[in-house]
């Protein structure tokens, strides 16, 4: 499947990115550890010609985020300068400052989609986020709506809402949000604090499975968004994928294949959820653009090798053995390593879950001799 992406090229189809870490809240779960602004952003003007780098790499999609994009005195400018160049652009906010005025800013702009994040109902999304939060998102997504950009909804699944799911799927079919992405919390940055929060890995075996159905029934008309985390094979992979990629299956994990993050300050990494110095971590930053050219980072041969440069014998545990190995090559990046241990492979995987359990019903086929050996002993 590797050689595949080598004969293809990689492209950055879709780029997250963090244009500030200021922030005005402090999630229980933040990956990025988001607060004060780093002390060396990008000015206003680095970041426009970093749009027409984006342009040049041939980009399709740009997610601005941070911390809380809209902090950031230009983030109206950045989305405008990279819509007038064809270029999808999202926004994804907390909503907690956002007014009617931020939704006519967005839509001057081209913004074509603005998504907010809501993590439970009521009580459940107020203790993870904010006291407040919950309402205020739910008038954003209404003045997002009176001006007629596409409403999306980010939900983070923890221990606390997800039980939630069919109630909250409802509440955001009927407040006319037109896509939901959902995602698991996952131990990294704030929420390493909190992992008693974070899902049993068992609770996939029907987890996974309420996802598909959410996917295939697309009530309300409303998208469903499985996020590279969730899954994979068995019998709800098909239903799972079909929102973004052509393939019914999972391809593995496209961060510095076609998936591009950028940090604030210029770093560049394969994605903007891997760790870098905010959590001690700098092995997946690739580069700065203020000291070479985003083309010569994207370009270098030596770059993102944790994926360019798969080989099989790089997975560990069950992922050894898996049948998948070759075209799941591990997983999400990010996922396996909040696990903490590198030589157990990717427990969080409902393949995984599902042979250790002796779920074989929830696959498509029987397993090989050598997957379910692998937890004889």
């Amino acid at each position: 499947m590797l050689e595949v992406f080598r004969r293809v090229g990689f492209v950055p189809r879709a780029c997250g990115w963090e244009l500030t870490l200021r922030c005005n809240m402090n999630c229980t779960h933040c990956g990025s550890l988001a607060g004060r602004a780093r002390d060396d952003e990008l000015t206003t003007d680095e970041c426009l010609r970093l749009a027409d780098a984006l342009v040049e790499l041939r980009c399709q999609r740009v997610t601005l985020t941070g911390g809380e994009p809209t902090l950031h005195p230009a983030w109206d400018k950045v989305a405008e300068r990279l819509a007038r160049q064809k270029l999808r652009v999202g926004l994804i906010s907390n909503g907690w400052a956002w007014q009617a005025s931020d939704a006519e800013r967005a839509l001057r702009a081209g913004i074509c989609s603005l998504g907010f994040s809501l993590d439970g109902l009521l009580a459940e999304n107020d203790a993870f986020r904010a006291k407040g939060s919950f309402a205020r998102v739910l008038d954003a997504i209404a003045s997002v709506r009176a001006v007629g950009v596409e409403v999306a909804v980010n939900t983070t699944i923890h221990r606390s809402n997800r039980h939630q799911l069919v109630e909250m799927r409802d509440l955001l079919v009927e407040a006319g949000v037109r896509s939901w992405q959902l995602q698991y919390a996952v131990p990294t940055g704030a929420m390493a604090a909190h992992r008693d929060l974070v899902l049993p890995a068992e609770d996939l075996l029907w987890l996974v499975p309420q996802i598909a159905s959410f996917c295939q029934e697309r009530k309300g008309h409303m998208y469903i968004v499985a996020s590279d985390h969730i899954g994979y094979f068995g019998k709800p992979e098909a239903q799972l994928r079909q929102a973004d990629v052509s393939m019914p299956f999972w391809l593995g994990c496209w961060a510095g294949m076609h998936v591009l993050g950028i940090e604030s300050n210029g770093n560049v990494k394969g994605c903007l959820s891997l760790p870098s110095d905010r959590h001690g971590h700098q092995g997946y930053v690739e580069g700065n653009v203020r000291t070479e050219s985003l083309r010569d980072i994207w370009q270098r041969k030596t770059g993102f090798l944790y994926n360019r440069g798969f080989r099989l014998d790089d997975l560990r545990g069950f992922c050894r053995v898996c049948r998948y190995g070759d075209v799941c090559r591990g997983g999400c990046t990010w996922k396996r390593h909040s696990q903490g241990d590198p030589d157990a492979g990717d427990t969080y995987c409902f393949y995984y879950q599902a042979s250790k359990h002796r779920r074989y019903e929830l696959l498509d086929d029987e397993p090989t001799p050598a997957e379910p050996a692998y937890f004889a002993g």
